[in-house]
């Protein structure tokens, strides 16, 4: 553990760096070569993925029964395929390689693409694909998870991409546990989903900034937030539903759904618009 404060007098242009570095960084050791480097003193920092690296990431030191989880994020500006860059929620038996609940927000490469996935007390596959309208290495945009008892949504700078509402009374799998928040930049060695990753363009440097939490702690008071908590609304706004359906019409290119329609009983009745209610 380290214990680390930046140079009080706000400034850019100071880079503050905590790494390891591992003998064995080329076998299958958990990150191999560990770097946050924070730039400047206003709380931005980033994580470097090099070659023969398994990966970089940091976590809460909380876990969360409910809330809207924020991060701002820049990817890394280098284009390359196989290089992913996450922010997700996550229970804590999935270390245990089995059914667990997580929520996610995974970046595939550097152009943009990315997926939103949901595991509901299983092992998932409710993946949705999109590509963004913005080149997401260029500047930093605001992406957040509100995980409530209600329903969970993901949202792009402030706009809202997908929800899912609670219907485990119709028998439909539903988060209920306790979750930490991560945020991680490693590799996929699978061509099918992520492809290669150019290794000469390395390192890749991923950039946070605005991590944010306004929600319960696991073992707190607020386990079930009251109706006015700030992240608990009963809908979405008739904006913000439109904006939903313009945002999936246009830059969805993978739906679950259109795949696995008998698998999971959400998608026998998908209706974007009961879902909000």
């Amino acid at each position: 553990m380290i214990r680390l404060k930046l140079p009080p007098q706000k400034t850019n242009g100071v880079i503050t760096t905590f790494y390891l570095i591992s003998d064995d960084a080329d076998q299958n050791d958990i990150h191999g070569e560990f770097d946050i480097g924070f730039v400047g003193t206003a709380g931005k920092f980033q994580t470097n993925l090099f070659a023969n690296d398994k990966g970089a990431g940091f976590k809460s030191k909380l876990q969360y029964e409910s809330g809207l989880f924020t991060i701002r994020l820049k990817l890394p500006p280098k284009k390359t395929k196989g290089v992913i860059t996450a922010f997700y929620l996550i229970s804590d038996d999935a270390n245990q390689g089995g059914i667990h609940d997580e929520l996610d927000f995974e970046f595939i490469g550097t152009g943009g693409k990315f997926q939103t996935n949901l595991f509901a007390n299983d092992m998932g596959g409710r993946e949705e694909v999109y590509q963004l309208p913005f080149d997401p290495s260029q500047d930093y945009h605001t992406y957040q998870i509100l995980y409530t008892p209600q329903r969970v949504v993901f949202f792009v700078d402030y706009m809202p991409i997908r929800t899912f509402k609670n219907n485990i009374d119709r028998g439909i799998n539903y988060p209920t546990k306790p979750m930490w928040i991560e945020a991680s930049l490693w590799y996929s060695d699978s061509a099918g989903w992520a492809g290669y990753v150019d290794w000469a363009k390395a390192p890749f440097i991923a950039s946070f900034e605005g991590f944010n939490v306004t929600g319960c702690p696991y073992g707190s008071t607020c386990v079930t937030p009251p109706s006015f908590s700030p992240w608990i609304k009963p809908k979405l706004s008739p904006e913000q539903l439109k904006a939903l359906r313009v945002f999936r019409h246009r830059h969805m290119t993978y739906d679950y759904c259109a795949v696995f329609k008998g698998k999971f009983p959400e998608c026998a009745s998908k209706n974007i618009t009961s879902e909000f209610v």
